[in-house]
């Protein structure tokens, strides 16, 4: 009977322990601490009550009773991990660090829990597939991370949940009975900004504390230290002025250990399971990802990204991807690239790393990493690149998904230079030559600080109620013409590089889908910005609602993009080519837009959007407007295609630029001295046009001369004030032989009824290219199937004729969508009959 009474009481023991592991980490932690406080405390009152049994007892008031009660809970700290700038455990999170700063200061064993919301809208809708793979590398890394400290601190495995943070964190921290939320600051791409400002208030309204931490170069900085992102100057040189004795923030140097504790060797499994949304410590896995990121995508989107997987429409694939998610994405990969690029150097680590930019069998039907590929075949990275191109490319992504800390890199930049916090490092003198392996890493650190900060400023300006100096323009004085101020917004391009751009909304009569117009891109030229087309939109709006007669507007949704490079973009120190814009502005149709579009482009934006209009097709782009626009234009009549070689692989340009132009002259850097003469000539362009902005804009726009106003003179000087722009004109020496714009305008001559719509908007007076060329290129665009091409000549206007008379190309723009949409829609009327209709309004 003992001996079966002893199995029983050992199969009671067993079944409470199988029951103890079943629940949540948090809640064994809580429930071990409590009992340990239970003990403690009854042992303390056997001692007190012995010694002091005959003192006189002493009721206990009711904060007291208050403070007793929350000695015996368990606080619960949670760390609400974003995947911006946020995704590691071991060096520099502020989230992590203050999260156990507080157990301490409020000497409790209370629990850290880490929290990833995936949210559908920010890291999975119309995401590419470079940039699922990296949140899923890294996430499943953070996962391994936090589980080996769970062993060491009171740090529970990392939640992972699927919704909105808005409504899922407050119901997780309630549920968890947490007091506080550690979040990095506010991001300032649209959606993730939108999720961290509503939650954070959701989380306060609820009683708790959240607190903000940050990865500032230089927390101290007046801007910084006031919360006031709108105080900081918007011109780079006065910015340098404030900071040149601002510190760097001196952390410790990086250990193999945690910062957080010991790092334990052996992992946990354990799974916590709560009630609210999809939880679970468990990584969803990279086809899970795919799956549900197609899932939330628009059906244009993912044709056009199926199509472009199977080679039948190019891809946006940019160089080096496979390298970078493969091997510089986990905090462990990019702690030991560091240390790589430290040891070796800049030159010996690209040239090692860096010589072919991508494999055939993948990247293959890449224009953008074949240009890249093409600077590197006939010689080294170190000559080939741009002087700062192997850290760019090397760091930006872990740096913008945060598995390594700017400040971070900035100390290791340190160890061979004194001087990272000086005047002269923030902004060399133009005349410098060259950077070291330190300063060019530490001028990537400084040039996304800058970016990052302008855009804050932009933003919180816009978030004041009532401001409308968004816009570096909306800064100055504005004369001329009527603007529609856009609002502004950032877009973060393949997940590294911040794009600005501003958007109008749709009249309040604009019904997707019927027989309005679909939504319009606009796309800068070469040194302007997103700011004008301010004018244009407005006359577009004007202009529509008198068409209408009944006062409706039904003008569509716009968009104006920063090209990268240009306005309040990043300038980052890439190696420029027609190919990086074209793609770009594909992803930016494809991820920002996402629904079918008409591009309008001046200048080179006008020869850029023709490119990426061929990329997408017509179900994307269903039509073409260019202003003035660059590119190559042959005659008509004697234009035979392709002709540089008898190779069946090369029909066309576009299959040599998808080879890296093998029959074209190779890319020969300047000899010797290689890529610092091209920074070298940039700076020499930008002293010698600066000083002349203001008057090559007013024989630009002489027959509006009151348009170049103030507002368009600053936004070009402080575009060409900000780092990076030397390195962008001198990547002009770099350009890849352009394509047609006879090919890339009828890519699908064999099936003349798919071909774009396209309208040139030429004026006349062009002072750019001169009136010669602009008459000349008028009568080529003329030679073309009229049912296809629309030309516009406009007498008086010149090279940007969209802000020059912004009324005049409102009307053509207009007018040409009418017969245009007239021709390929059910409506039984021709198009002499409706231009009749419009002439009559």
């Amino acid at each position: 009977l003992q001996t079966q009474s002893q199995k029983t009481k050992r199969t009671d023991r067993h079944q409470h322990r199988q029951s103890f592991d079943k629940l949540p980490q948090h809640l064994k932690y809580r429930f071990s601490s409590m009992i340990k406080k239970t003990i403690a405390s009854l042992v303390f009152l056997l001692v007190v009550g012995t010694t002091f049994a005959f003192l006189p007892v002493i009721p206990q008031t009711t904060e007291q009773h208050a403070t007793s009660s929350s000695f015996l809970a368990a606080a619960t700290s949670i760390v609400w991990l974003t995947g911006h700038e946020d995704l590691r455990v071991t060096n520099d999170h502020g989230g992590f660090m203050g999260a156990l700063e507080e157990q301490k200061e409020n000497d409790n064993d209370g629990v850290i829990q880490p929290v990833f919301i995936l949210d559908p809208k920010i890291h999975l809708q119309s995401k590419s597939p470079s940039a699922l793979k990296r949140l899923h590398k890294c996430l499943s890394s953070l996962e391994d991370d936090i589980a080996s400290l769970c062993s060491s601190i009171l740090v529970s495995p990392l939640v992972i949940q699927t919704g909105s943070a808005c409504s899922l964190l407050p119901q997780l921290a309630q549920e968890l009975e947490a007091d506080s939320c550690h979040v990095i600051d506010n991001d300032v791409v649209t959606s993730m900004r939108t999720s961290q400002q509503v939650t954070c208030q959701a989380l306060i309204d609820q009683g708790l504390t959240v607190r903000r931490w940050n990865n500032a170069l230089r927390p101290s900085a007046p801007w910084a230290k006031t919360k006031t992102a709108a105080s900081m100057p918007s011109f780079y040189p006065d910015y340098c002025e404030i900071i040149a004795n601002q510190q760097v923030p001196m952390a410790k140097p990086r250990k193999k250990n945690n910062v957080l504790g010991t790092v334990a060797k052996t992992t946990t499994t354990t799974t916590t399971k709560l009630s609210t949304g999809t939880g679970t410590s468990v990584v969803p896995s990279l086809p899970e990802l795919m799956e549900w990121s197609q899932s939330v995508t628009p059906s244009a989107v993912t044709d056009f990204r199926l199509s472009s997987q199977s080679k039948s429409a190019q891809s946006t694939v940019e160089p080096y991807e496979d390298l970078i998610t493969n091997q510089f994405t986990s905090e462990q990969e990019v702690q030991k690239a560091l240390d790589d690029y430290h040891r070796l150097g800049k030159d010996a680590f690209g040239d090692y790393l860096y010589h072919y930019s991508y494999d055939n069998q993948s990247n293959s039907n890449s224009m953008y990493a074949a240009s890249v590929t093409r600077l590197v075949k006939e010689c080294r990275p170190r000559d080939g690149l741009a002087v700062r191109e192997v850290p760019t490319r090397t760091f930006s992504p872990a740096l913008t998904m945060g598995t390594v800390s700017a400040r971070d890199v900035m100390i290791s930049s340190s160890r061979n230079t004194n001087n990272i916090d000086s005047s002269s490092n923030l902004n060399p003198s133009p005349w410098s030559w060259g950077r070291s392996s330190d300063e060019s890493l530490t001028d990537v650190l400084e040039w996304r600080e800058w970016f990052r900060l302008l855009a804050d400023r932009s933003l919180a300006l816009q978030e004041r109620q009532g401001q409308t100096a968004a816009t570096s323009g909306g800064e100055k004085e504005q004369s001329g013409d009527a603007r529609e101020p856009g609002t502004v917004q950032y877009w973060r391009w393949k997940e590294q590089y911040l794009v600005r751009y501003l958007t109008w909304p749709a009249g309040k009569d604009y019904t997707k889908g019927n027989d309005d117009s679909p939504a319009m891109l606009l796309v800068h030229g070469f040194a302007a910005s997103a700011e004008q087309w301010e004018r244009l939109v407005y006359s577009l709006r004007k202009e529509n609602m008198e068409i209408n007669n009944d006062g409706k507007d039904t003008t569509p949704p716009i968009y104006a993009v920063d090209l990268l490079g240009f306005g309040h973009s990043e300038k980052p120190g890439l190696s420029y080519t027609q190919y990086l814009w074209e793609s770009q502005l594909v992803d930016f149709a494809v991820e920002v837009i996402a629904t079918p579009l008409i591009m309008v482009g001046n200048s080179i934006g006008g020869g850029l959007s023709a490119g990426a209009a061929a990329s997408l097709g017509t179900k994307i782009c269903q039509g073409l407007v260019l202003c003035n626009t660059a590119g190559v234009l042959v005659d008509p009549d004697i234009y035979e295609g392709y002709d540089k070689a008898n190779d069946p692989t090369i029909r066309t340009w576009t299959d040599a630029a998808l080879q890296g132009n093998p029959y074209e002259a190779p890319y020969r850097p300047v000899p010797l001295i290689g890529n610092n003469a091209l920074d070298a000539f940039g700076t020499a362009i930008i002293q010698l046009i600066y000083p002349q902005i203001e008057k090559r804009l007013s024989i630009i726009y002489g027959h509006r001369m009151a348009n170049a106003d103030p507002a368009v003179v600053y936004a070009i000087q402080q575009s060409a004030a900000s780092p990076g722009a030397a390195n962008v004109i001198g990547s002009g020496q770099k350009l890849a032989p352009n394509r047609p714009l006879n090919e890339v305008l009828f890519m699908n001559d064999d099936d003349e009824k798919d071909n774009l719509k396209v309208m040139a908007v030429i004026g006349l007076d062009d002072q750019v290219s001169s009136p010669q060329v602009a008459q000349n290129r008028a009568k080529l665009f003329s030679k073309f199937n009229s049912d296809t091409v629309t030309v516009e000549e406009l007498e008086d206007a010149g090279h940007c004729p969209h802000d020059e008379e912004p009324d005049m190309v409102a009307k053509s723009i207009w007018k040409w969508l009418l017969a245009a949409t007239s021709s390929s829609s059910t409506r039984a009327i021709s198009r002499k009959e409706e231009e009749k209709v419009y002439n009559s309004r």
